[in-house]
């Protein structure tokens, strides 16, 4: 498997965005040459094993793209500790 940028991944998205699944491997080239794709996007669906897809994440899955880990939000700072008291003298 290789790893597929996020961007990677929208690219591949957004081009195949009108197609209507399942499709096979040709609809899929066809409508990337009829969309314009660049030519890194049509690489990558020439690329595709022989066969017919579900969706756009069955042909992000069979083109090797995992996506990154999900970042892990941040935990809000801890509160801020009360000021001690002023005592009296």
């Amino acid at each position: 498997m290789r790893k597929g940028t996020p961007v990677d991944i929208q690219r591949i998205r957004h081009v195949l965005a009108g197609v209507t699944f399942p499709a096979a491997k040709w609809q899929l080239i066809i409508h990337a040459e009829d969309y314009g794709a660049d030519a890194s996007t049509r690489t990558d669906l020439w690329g595709l094993p022989a066969g017919t897809y579900d969706s756009v994440g069955a042909v992000v899955a069979a083109l090797g793209f995992t996506a990154p880990p999900a970042r892990r939000e941040y935990r809000a700072a801890p509160p801020a500790q009360a000021a001690g008291q002023d005592l009296p003298l």
